[in-house]
């Protein structure tokens, strides 16, 4: 089987997602395509390196091309303008199309925001693709409740929304090694840890504005926090920094830097279903994460969701430190390994190809 990934390749989930995907579908015999920004030709406007940017083109020809002779077009949005043309195109009464769709949202300004463009592009492509598939439950409900064109089991005439979260690869995300979790035992020190993109979505600043009203208090004081990571408030995060706070800019290898931790949080007011936290589970690590996207289906007897100010954070800490950290750890673990590894996922994908296509097609 033939299958053409039309994404964004930057430094973000959507990139990992398809990377992945493409290892295990070549693994198990198939051929995959990858048609990004860069092969487009797209003019870029933002960070082409990594975080905001997006693709302006008007490639539906150069698309139509590359997936002639593919069985199926899977597109994962945000990909580039062309996007948004594409479903007015024959390609969609030529091909099977199926979108997954990656983008969070949220009660904040910025999450309306995107909100309208998860509708924009549902009603673009709704009866044109024939599935619609989401890493989040949450923007999979708001898609089913108030987005035109989903399929109710009553309206034919819309596309099937099925939900399929991320993945991780739990061989290069492990816990710590025997040597490793004896180091860690020895030391008194508390580290918590936060790894991803620094912007005003993920909240980084009440995160540290929580761990420093902690580290001021006298039984607290072995408490500290490392943040990995890049993006538009790096300088300001970094003006933040003291001898309980480290910033350390982009790490080369994130599995050590999990190892690394006591306890991941992640702070987010805007999410859809965070590639980092699977990492961090995969990692054994205990979790602390906000109320927002899918957070709470994922930490359980695993960790503690919380709110997002710098006090429910800070006092979400405090609960935390009193909880068996070993235990919590090794649940996350075991969630991971039980339905989150990428072959799993791969498998959950091809199920829904097959849906959409002639089951001979997947003879390997």
């Amino acid at each position: 089987m033939k299958i053409a990934f039309y994404y964004k390749s930057a430094n973000n989930g959507i990139k990992t997602h398809v990377n992945a995907l493409s290892r295990e579908f070549v693994n198990l015999g198939h051929e995959v395509k990858k048609i990004d920004q860069f092969s487009l030709g797209s003019y870029m406007l933002g960070n082409t390196s990594g975080g905001i940017s997006y693709g302006f083109d008007f490639s539906l020809r150069k698309i139509k091309k590359e997936v002639e002779d593919c069985d199926v077009l899977h597109i994962h949005h945000a990909a580039t303008f062309s996007e948004f043309f594409l479903p007015l195109s024959s390609i969609c009464s030529e091909l099977n199309i199926v979108n997954t769709f990656h983008i969070p949202a949220g009660p904040s300004l910025e999450g309306e925001l995107r909100k309208i463009h998860i509708a924009t592009l549902t009603s673009l492509y709704a009866g044109r693709s024939k599935k619609f598939i989401s890493v989040s439950a949450e923007i999979a409900e708001y898609i089913r409740r108030y987005c035109y064109g989903y399929n109710d089991g009553d309206n034919n005439n819309g596309t099937e929304i099925v939900i399929i979260p991320n993945g991780v690869d739990i061989n290069r995300f492990h816990p710590p090694e025997e040597d490793e979790k004896e180091s860690k035992k020895k030391e008194r020190d508390v580290c918590i840890g936060y790894l991803g993109r620094l912007s005003p979505e993920k909240n980084i600043i009440n995160m540290i504005k929580a761990v420093k009203v902690l580290a001021s208090e006298s039984w607290l004081d072995n408490v500290y926090l490392k943040i990995a990571g890049t993006g538009p408030l790096y300088n300001k995060i970094k003006k933040m920094e003291d001898e309980k706070i480290k910033v350390l800019g982009y790490v080369e290898d994130a599995p050590s830097f999990y190892r690394s931790l006591n306890i991941f949080l992640l702070p987010s007011k805007l999410e859809a279903q965070p590639i980092a936290l699977l990492e961090a589970m995969a990692s054994g690590l205990p979790i602390i994460a906000t109320d927002v996207g899918d957070n709470k289906y994922f930490i359980q007897e695993n960790g503690i969701i919380c709110g997002t100010t710098a006090k429910e954070i800070g006092a979400t800490i405090k609960e935390m430190l009193s909880e068996d950290l070993e235990k919590m750890g090794a649940e996350s673990r075991r969630r991971v390994e039980n339905g989150y590894t990428w072959d799993k996922i791969a498998e959950r994908t091809l199920e829904v190809y097959k849906s959409v296509t002639n089951k001979s097609q997947f003879s390997n």
